[in-house]
C-alpha cells in the first residue's frame, strides 16, 4: 500500500476529531473551521505533488487549485467580522465560486477530450444529471418548502447560486465516471462520493450560516473534511492514462456503468424527494417540475439509447453478414478448435477441399484427422506453449481418401475471452505442389537427353558431399567433354547434333552402373557421378571414352567424335566449387595430353593451376616493380663470318620464383590481355639498345618477336613509330619476327599493318618456318623479306638427308624471292658446316652465342678484335 494513504489516514483521525469537538463543545467551534483549512491545504499539495507522477493527467494540476479557494474565503470571513449573517455568508462563500468552476474543468480534463461524448445522446444525460442533482442538492440544501419560502430574496440568491454551482459540480463527476476508462474506475468513484461530499458539505454549510443552525454546521463539517481526503485519495488511486488497453469484458463494464448512470441520478432526486415527504414536509412546485423534468429527461435518454443501440445493431447485422460472406466466399478455409483441439466449426471453403469429408471433421480431435507423418508437427504447433509458427503444412483425407495437401496459418486465441479458441486458416495446395514438383522435375532435367541437368547435378554433388559416408562411398566425379561438335554443327547442322548428343547421352547411360549417376551440362560437356573410386572409376572412363568415339549414324552421314575425360575423387570437407575447380584441372590436363585421353586430378595439377594464377596476378605490375628485361642474342652472318644482327629476347625474372621462360608467362600475357604493354616495353627497350649500338655496329640490325596476340591488337603501328621516334633507331635496322598464326589469320587488318610496316623501312621476317603449320604459300602472303628456319626443323639437317635436301630447298627459294634465310638453333658445328655448305645467308644459336645482356653484348661490338665467331672461341 502506498505510505501517502497512511499520511491521509493519520490526517483524518484528527481533523475528524476536531469537527467532533466543534459539534459537541460550541467553545471548539473555531477548531472545527481551522481543520477544515488545514485538510483543504494538505489536499491542495498532495494534488499537486501527486499529479507530477509520469502518467497522470494535467489537470489533477489544475484541480490542485480548487481548494485554496474556500480557504481563501475562510481567511477573509476571519478578517471581515461581518454581524449580518447574509455578509458571512457573502464573505465566505462568494470567493468559493472561481473554485467550483475550476473544479468543473478538471473533472472534464481527467476524462480526456477523446473520451467525452457528444450528440443527443450526450446532451440528455447532462441534463438529466444536472436536473436530478439541482433537486436533490436544493432539498438537501434548503430543506422543506417553509424553511425555503421563509428567506430573504438576496438569502434565496445566494443559496440558488450555490445549488446551481454544486449540481454542476456534482454532473461534471457523474460524467467522468461514465467516460472514464476502466482501469481508472476506482479513482472515478472515489472522485464522484469526494466531490458530493464536499459540495454537500459546502452547501449545507452555506445554509446553516444562513439559518444559525449549529447542527448543520457540525454536519457540513465532517462532508467537508471526508470530500477533501476523498479528492486526496482518488488520485493517489489514478494509474494514468499509460495503463494499458482495458480488455473486452472491462470494456463491457464500462459500457454497463454509463448506461445505469442516468437512472441512478433520476434514482437519486426522486429517493430524496421521498425522504423529505416520508418526514412530513411538502414539495413545492419548482420540485415537482424538476422531478418531472427529470423522468421526462430519462424517458428521452432512453428512446435516443434505444435508436443508438437499433442502429448499431443494424451495423452489426451488416458487419456480421459481410465478414459471413468473405468468409464463406474466401478461397482460405477458416477451421475453430476448442481447447481440447475439437473442430468445433469449418467453413464451407473447406468442403472444396475435401468434399463432404469436411463436415465430418465437425466434433472430431483435429490431431485424429491429420496425416500421421504431419502429426508431431501439428501437435506442437497447436500445444497451449508452444509459439505457432507463420505456416504449417498438414494432409487430410478428402472423400475420395485421397490426402489432400492443405497449408494452415494458426493463431491461439485461448486467451482471449471473445474468441476463446484456436483459429486455423488453410488453404489447399494440393495443386500447386504437384505443379512445383513438375516444374523442379523441368529444372533439374535436361530436355535434349531426358538426363539431369548442371543444376541436378550439382545438387547430387551437394548430397553426397554433405552425407556422413565415408570418403570410399562417396565416389568419383567424370567429367566428359566431347571434341568434335562444334565441326559437326558446321557441316551438319543443329539438328544433327541434337541427335548426335541425345545418342551420346544414351551411350553413356549404358555404360554406367545403375547406381551411376549421367548429367548432360550443356553444350558438348557430360558429367557422371560414379561410385566407384581408383581403379574402377578409371576402368569407367576408358569405357566411356571407348563408346564416344564409335561412329555415329545420323541423316546427314557418320559423324565422329571423340572426348576428353577428367576425374576426382569425392571427399569429405570439400565444397561443390572446389570439386569443380579439380575436375576443370583434371579435364585441362587429359585435353593436353591429347585426344582421346583421361586424366585423374592430382595435386601436383593444384599446384600448376595455383603457379598460373600466380603469374598472372604478378604479370600485371611486372613492368613497375622492374623484373622485365631484354637479352640480346647475336645472329652471325655466315658469308662474312661477322655479327649482322640481334635478336631481342624478353624476360621475366620473378622475386620469389626466379627466371619464367617466355613459353609460360607469354600465354599468360595473351589471355589476361597484358600482351600489348609487355611488347611496348620490348619494343622501346630495343630500339633503345639499337640506337645506343657503337659506330662499328651501325649496320647491325635488331629484331624482336611479334606474337600473332600482339598484332591481333592493331597497336603494333603505332607502337613501333613510337619507338622509333623515342629512340631515334632507324627504320631499317628494326626486323619484327612475325608467325604462321598472324599469316594464316583472316583479319585483312593484320595485312595491312604488315604492309604498313614495310612501307616505314621497317623489315619483317618470318619466324618458325618449318613447323608443323608451315607451308610455302606463306611466304607469299605478306611482304616478308626474311625467313627464320625453325630451330626443330634445323637440329635434323646434320643426319636426315630429306631434311638436309628440303632445308636446302627452302634456301634456294628464299635466294630466288630476294628473302634472306636466318636459320635458329644452331648448337653443332655440323649443323652450321651443312648451312654454310648450301648457302645459307645467317645462323644463330648456343654454338655461336648465347642470349647476354645489353652490357656484354655492346662489349662484344666494340671489341675491333673479337672473332667473328663469338660462341666458337672457348679461351674469351
Amino acid at each position: 500500500m502506498d505510505l501517502r494513504r497512511w499520511w491521509l489516514l493519520a490526517v483524518a483521525a484528527p481533523a475528524f476529531f476536531a469537527c467532533a469537538a466543534a459539534a459537541t463543545t460550541p467553545a471548539f467551534r473555531d477548531l472545527g473551521d481551522v481543520a477544515v483549512v488545514l485538510v483543504g491545504l494538505i489536499t491542495s499539495a498532495v494534488l499537486w505533488v501527486a499529479s507530477r507522477r509520469p502518467g497522470r493527467p494535467p489537470a489533477w494540476r489544475l484541480f490542485a487549485i480548487a481548494p485554496l479557494f474556500p480557504v481563501l474565503g475562510a481567511f477573509l470571513a476571519s478578517v471581515v467580522d461581518a454581524a449580518d449573517a447574509l455578509d458571512r455568508v457573502v464573505v465566505r462563500w462568494v470567493p468559493t465560486v472561481p473554485g467550483y468552476v475550476i473544479a468543473i474543468v478538471a473533472l472534464l480534463g481527467l476524462a480526456g477530450r477523446s473520451r467525452l461524448l457528444c450528440g443527443r445522446r450526450a446532451a440528455t444525460e447532462v441534463a438529466l444529471f444536472l436536473t436530478s442533482c439541482l433537486v436533490a442538492v436544493r432539498l438537501l440544501v434548503t430543506g422543506p418548502v417553509g424553511a425555503w419560502s421563509g428567506m430573504d430574496l438576496p438569502e434565496q440568491v445566494v443559496l440558488g447560486a450555490a445549488v446551481v454551482v454544486t449540481s454542476a459540480t456534482m454532473t461534471a463527476a457523474l460524467l467522468l465516471l461514465g467516460v472514464v476508462e476502466p482501469a481508472r474506475r476506482r479513482m472515478a468513484v472515489v472522485l464522484l462520493a469526494g466531490t458530493a461530499l464536499l459540495t454537500s458539505g459546502r452547501g449545507l454549510g452555506t445554509s446553516a450560516v444562513l439559518s444559525d443552525s449549529v447542527a448543520s454546521s457540525a454536519i457540513a463539517r465532517f462532508l467537508v473534511v471526508g470530500g477533501l481526503l476523498l479528492l486526496a485519495l482518488a488520485v493517489l488511486l489514478d494509474p494514468g492514462w499509460s495503463t494499458s488497453a482495458p480488455s473486452a469484458s472491462g470494456l463491457r463494464r464500462s459500457v454497463d456503468v454509463g448506461q445505469l448512470l442516468p437512472m441512478g441520478a433520476l434514482l437519486v432526486a426522486v429517493a430524496a424527494a421521498g425522504v423529505v415527504r416520508l418526514l412530513g414536509s411538502q414539495l413545492d412546485l419548482l420540485t415537482w417540475v424538476g422531478l418531472l423534468l427529470a423522468v421526462l429527461l430519462a424517458v428521452v435518454h432512453r428512446w435516443t439509447t434505444a435508436c443508438q443501440e437499433h442502429h448499431l445493431t443494424a451495423r452489426l447485422r451488416r458487419s456480421e453478414a459481410y465478414f459471413r460472406s468473405l468468409v464463406h466466399s474466401g478461397v482460405d478455409a477458416v477451421v475453430i478448435l476448442d481447447d481440447a483441439l475439437r473442430v468445433t466449426w469449418a467453413s464451407p471453403a473447406l468442403e472444396r477441399a475435401l468434399g463432404p469429408a469436411a463436415g465430418q471433421l465437425v466434433g472430431r480431435p483435429l490431431l485424429d484427422a491429420v496425416h500421421p507423418e504431419d502429426l508431431a508437427a501439428v501437435a506442437d504447433v497447436l500445444s497451449a506453449d508452444a509459439e505457432a509458427p507463420a505456416l504449417v503444412g498438414l494432409r487430410l483425407r478428402d472423400a475420395d481418401g485421397v490426402w489432400r495437401c492443405l497449408e494452415a496459418g494458426i493463431a491461439d486465441l485461448r486467451g482471449d475471452p471473445d474468441v476463446g479458441a484456436v483459429v486455423v486458416q488453410c488453404r489447399d495446395m494440393t495443386e500447386r505442389q504437384a505443379r512445383e514438383r513438375s516444374l523442379q522435375s523441368v529444372a533439374y532435367t535436361d530436355p535434349m537427353t531426358g538426363l539431369p541437368n548442371r543444376a541436378g547435378m550439382l545438387r547430387l554433388l551437394e548430397e553426397r558431399l554433405a552425407s556422413p559416408a565415408v570418403d570410399e562411398e562417396r565416389g568419383t566425379l567424370l567429367m566428359v567433354e566431347l571434341d568434335g561438335i562444334l565441326a559437326a554443327r558446321q557441316h551438319a547442322g543443329r539438328d544433327v547434333v541434337s541427335a548426335v548428343v541425345a545418342e551420346v547421352g544414351r551411350r553413356l547411360r549404358a555404360t554406367v552402373r545403375g547406381e551411376d549417376v549421367v548429367a548432360r551440362l550443356g553444350g558438348g560437356a557430360f558429367a557422371v557421378v560414379a561410385t566407384g573410386r581408383g581403379a574402377d572409376a578409371d576402368q569407367l572412363a576408358d569405357r566411356i571414352l571407348s563408346v564416344v568415339e564409335q561412329p555415329i549414324l545420323t541423316a546427314a552421314g557418320i559423324v565422329d567424335l571423340s572426348a576428353c575425360v577428367g576425374l576426382v575423387e569425392l571427399e569429405a570437407g570439400l565444397a561443390v566449387e572446389d570439386v569443380l575447380a579439380r575436375t576443370d584441372l583434371a579435364l585441362r590436363a587429359a585435353s593436353d595430353a591429347g585426344a582421346g585421353m583421361a586424366q585423374s586430378y592430382r595435386p601436383a595439377l593444384g599446384e600448376a593451376a595455383a603457379r598460373r594464377e600466380q603469374l598472372r596476378e604478378d604479370l600485371r605490375s611486372a613492368r613497375a616493380r622492374g623484373e622485365l628485361f631484354l637479352l640480346f642474342q647475336p645472329v652471325v652472318s655466315l658469308t662474312d663470318q661477322s655479327v649482322a644482327g640481334v635478336e631481342a629476347l624478353l624476360r621475366w625474372r620473378h622475386p620469389t620464383l626466379g627466371e619464367v621462360p617466355p613459353a609460360e608467362f607469354l600465354p599468360l600475357a595473351e589471355q589476361s590481355g597484358l600482351i600489348g604493354e609487355l611488347q611496348r616495353f620490348a619494343l622501346e627497350e630495343a630500339a633503345r639498345a639499337g640506337a645506343a649500338m657503337p659506330e662499328s655496329a651501325a649496320d647491325v640490325r635488331i629484331g624482336i618477336d611479334a606474337p600473332a596476340g600482339y598484332v591481333a591488337t592493331g597497336a603494333m603501328v603505332a607502337d613501333v613509330e613510337a619507338a622509333l621516334r623515342a629512340s631515334g633507331l632507324a627504320p631499317e635496322r628494326l626486323v619484327l619476327e612475325i608467325g604462321d598464326g598472324t599469316v594464316t589469320s583472316s583479319e585483312e587488318r593484320d595485312g595491312l599493318d604488315v604492309s604498313t610496316l614495310r612501307l616505314m623501312g621497317v623489315h619483317v621476317a618470318l619466324a618458325g618456318f618449318g613447323g608443323d603449320s608451315s607451308m610455302l604459300t606463306h611466304l607469299t602472303k605478306l611482304p616478308i623479306d626474311m625467313v627464320k628456319l625453325d630451330r626443330t626443323f634445323v637440329s635434323r639437317i646434320d643426319r636426315d638427308p630429306k631434311t638436309r635436301a628440303l632445308c636446302e630447298s627452302i634456301v634456294g627459294i628464299g635466294r630466288a624471292l630476294g628473302m634472306a634465310v636466318v636459320a635458329e638453333g644452331v648448337e653443332t658445328s655440323a649443323q652450321l658446316a651443312v648451312l654454310s655448305g648450301f648457302g645459307c645467308h645467317f645462323a644463330q644459336g648456343f654454338l655461336l652465342a648465347r642470349p647476354m645482356p645489353l652490357e656484354q653484348l655492346m662489349a662484344l661490338l666494340s671489341d675491333a678484335a673479337s672473332p667473328a665467331w663469338p660462341g666458337l672461341v672457348g679461351s674469351r
